[in-house]
């Protein structure tokens, strides 16, 4: 197979135009931790592990782990209408909104002020999907936490994206639906490297969120965060 992706730190993929295989391996190791072979579609996945690393014997409590479940699942979106988003998420009188933003933008300390003020439903300070199913877009949580550590089995019609920045105040300002649709790709897990299955993902996301409400959400990282999005919410309820 031919190598198409390596983080040189961990994992690589490999590919014969038909078949792709991951393979787990630190360059510390003498093996490979394990290694997954699977087509794009996802149909079967075939995972082998080492039972023996060095001198440790290693026992696998659950093969679908980082970095084979979010590889697998970005396969499986690929021409299915569906994408990971890189976003906090909240529901809120049975809305869903998310927050999106890059490391350091403030997802898991919005999330955890939240929290603290019983304000909504957060289903993750970390990672989102979306979905388009029978013509509604729907927004779920995944088992994919950040440091907030808040990962919920949830979903609702999602209603609206917020890119989040810290700032000196709490203010809104529309975004336009072109320009929110080309910034919510960088915060979106596409395998770049293969042309095959981004560029279905890519042209779902930008129909899927030219129609979604987008908002830029300066805050401030205490509870006045939570008071002004009530608050912004609100006048969007009447």
């Amino acid at each position: 197979m031919r190598k198409v992706y390596d983080t040189r730190s961990s994992w690589s993929l490999f590919s014969d135009g038909v078949y792709l295989r991951l393979t787990l391996h630190p360059p510390a190791k003498p093996q490979p931790f394990w290694t997954a072979v699977f087509n794009r579609r996802v149909h079967v996945v075939d995972y082998y592990a080492s039972p023996v690393i060095g001198d440790e014997t290693r026992r696998i409590e659950n093969p679908i782990r980082y970095p084979l479940d979010q590889l697998l699942l970005m396969y499986r979106f690929a021409g299915r209408r569906g994408v990971l988003v890189h976003a906090a998420g909240m529901v809120h009188q049975g809305r869903a909104y998310l927050f999106a933003g890059a490391s350091g933008a403030g997802k898991s300390t919005f999330s955890e002020l939240a929290v603290q003020a019983g304000y909504g439903e957060m289903l993750s300070d970390e990672r989102m999907i979306v979905r388009k199913i029978n013509g509604r877009t729907i927004a779920f949580g995944t088992p994919w936490a950040g440091t907030a550590g808040i990962a919920r089995n949830g979903h609702a019609p999602l209603a609206g994206v917020f890119f989040m920045q810290h700032g000196d105040t709490n203010r809104f300002q529309e975004a336009a639906s072109a320009a929110a649709a080309d910034r919510i790709l960088p915060m979106l897990s596409i395998p770049w490297y293969d042309p095959e299955a981004a560029t279905p993902i890519i042209e779902f996301a930008k129909r899927l969120f030219t129609e979604i409400p987008a908002w830029e959400f300066q805050f401030t990282p205490d509870v006045r965060a939570i008071h002004a999005l009530r608050g912004f919410l609100q006048t969007m309820d009447t």
